[in-house]
């Protein structure tokens, strides 16, 4: 057991578009229900996870496995929960280029009553064209462009959180004495994706903590520590990094590599080319590092991230650990394919070890006191 022990907080994606985060007709078939979901986090919050986050996405990709064509809507669903719930955290996910912030600050405070603080917000400056264009809301605007237009809006709702009368004019938004009453009683948290240099800096300008992906182990050491890096450079010692990971695990490391098998034997691959085509359709592909990762999985035809982490419990957790450690990590946020069963597994087994391994979660302290 290390002595050198480092903490973090512990929670799930929620699998709010049916089919979960696998792409494929072989892997469990969520159905993208409010009562599915309501049992997953009930079960987080029961194992001692700190946060349920789901995510916002309005257009499916088709396919066999009619992959997201249902989704919920994310504010609605974690309004719900929050009041279904009583200590765990209740993060939604908004795009800026749909929401106007003053609406947004409403709902925020709204939701900070009902779930007495509990309520966290994501915050997604750009997506794809076709997932807002449907609905004519898209914005034409470049990468550098996104981020101005979201800055804009976070200062505006920090501004409704906390004045009586705001007055604003600026490239995006135009508020004439604006009054937003109720007001939370303090700002929640704010986190955001966003993976490139403008990304991480807009974030760690404007929001508390950064959601992180990596292509491989090495690539998430480097995405966290370029991280802190950038936030080192501005003083920002209070920022948070949160890794995101996709997780699969078996009683043993070949039960769960026949699980990846078996998911990527039925992988959509009409529902992938759907993915890549709709992300490879931004002008500012280049830049918008979030897009290459989907695009990089459907021409891998993949089913699932390449960057899962895959095995035993006790594999599993040796392999977060070191990423934690080396990453500087200071919260892990899980997909799994079952999230009930694997999520039983992450929430005892797998935090057990990572508890073995020098890192302590809420769920290991809630379930051994």
């Amino acid at each position: 057991m290390s002595a050198d022990r480092k903490s973090v907080e512990l929670g799930v994606f929620l699998p709010v578009g049916n089919g979960g985060w696998i792409t494929s007709t072989t892997s469990p078939q969520l159905p993208a229900t409010y009562d599915y979901n309501k049992q997953v986090t009930l079960l987080a919050e029961d194992l001692g996870f700190d946060f349920a986050l789901s995510m916002a996405k309005w257009r499916g990709y088709g396919g066999p496995s009619q992959h997201w064509d249902i989704t919920l809507e994310s504010l609605t669903t974690m309004s719900a929960l929050a009041e279904a719930t009583s200590r765990i955290g209740v993060w939604g996910t908004i795009h800026t280029m749909i929401f106007h912030p003053a609406v947004v600050a409403k709902m925020v405070a709204v939701l900070d009553q009902i779930s007495n603080g509990r309520f966290g917000l994501n915050l997604v400056a750009g997506s794809n064209p076709m997932d807002q264009g449907q609905m004519g809301l898209w914005r034409d605007l470049d990468h550098a462009g996104r981020y101005a237009l979201a800055e804009e809006w976070i200062t505006v709702a920090k501004r409704l959180w906390s004045e009586d009368r705001v007055n604003h004019e600026g490239e995006f938004y135009k508020l004439e004495d604006c009054m937003s009453n109720p007001k939370p009683a303090k700002a929640p948290p704010i986190i955001c994706a966003g993976a490139s240099d403008n990304g991480f800096r807009f974030t760690i300008k404007n929001c508390t903590g950064s959601f992180l992906l990596g292509s491989n182990r090495d690539d998430f050491v480097k995405t966290g520590l370029r991280a802190k890096e950038l936030a080192a450079e501005v003083g920002r010692t209070d920022f948070k990094t949160y890794g995101l990971f996709t997780i699969v695990p078996g009683a043993t490391d070949s039960q769960a590599l026949e699980r990846v098998d078996y998911y990527n034997s039925g992988v959509d691959v009409e529902a992938l080319d759907n993915q890549t085509r709709e992300y490879s359709s931004d002008p500012s592909l280049k830049q918008n590092t979030m897009a290459k990762r989907f695009i990089s999985q459907g021409e891998a035809r993949n089913s699932m991230s390449p960057a899962a982490i895959v095995g035993s419990p006790e594999n599993i957790a040796d392999q977060l650990a070191y990423i934690v450690k080396n990453a500087d990590l200071d919260g892990i946020t899980v997909i799994v394919p079952d999230f009930i069963d694997d999520l039983k597994t992450i929430g005892t087994t797998v935090v057990e070890g990572l508890f073995e391994a020098g890192v302590n979660t809420t769920a290991y302290t809630h379930q051994h006191g």
